[in-house]
């Protein structure tokens, strides 16, 4: 998957405009615009991190050198991610599983979303 899919797709899912990922990212929406357009096929090394840590993903991710995140990439390259983790930590293990069973909700969830969209 070349960027200008990997950028699109990570943008959508956090169901943000390219205007927004450009506020996160501090890259222009032009910029922005033009990576998804298939336009811009390299940029800056500064402007990738930007960019991969507003959708909090590696730079590894977004210029296809893997194909998938490892727990590590998600949690080194998101905030919320690391939040989460910190909190999860300190839980006990009924909570753990609590909060397990919260995502496998929100997962069922989102796959009866996609089924609505078709």
């Amino acid at each position: 998957m070349a960027l200008r899919e990997r950028v699109k797709e990570c943008r959508e899912k956090k169901n943000w405009n390219q205007k927004q990922l450009a506020d996160a990212s501090g890259i222009t929406q032009a910029t922005i615009s033009r990576i998804e357009s298939g336009d811009v096929v390299q940029l800056k090394s500064e402007s990738l991190r930007k960019v991969a840590g507003a959708l909090g993903v590696t730079v590894d991710y977004l210029v296809g050198k893997t194909d998938k995140l490892s727990p590590n990439d998600v949690v080194g390259s998101d905030p919320t991610a690391k939040h989460v983790f910190r909190g999860y930590e300190r839980l006990s293990a009924t909570e753990r599983e609590q909060v397990k069973n919260f995502v496998d909700f929100l997962e069922k969830q989102d796959k009866r979303k996609g089924k609505n969209k078709r």
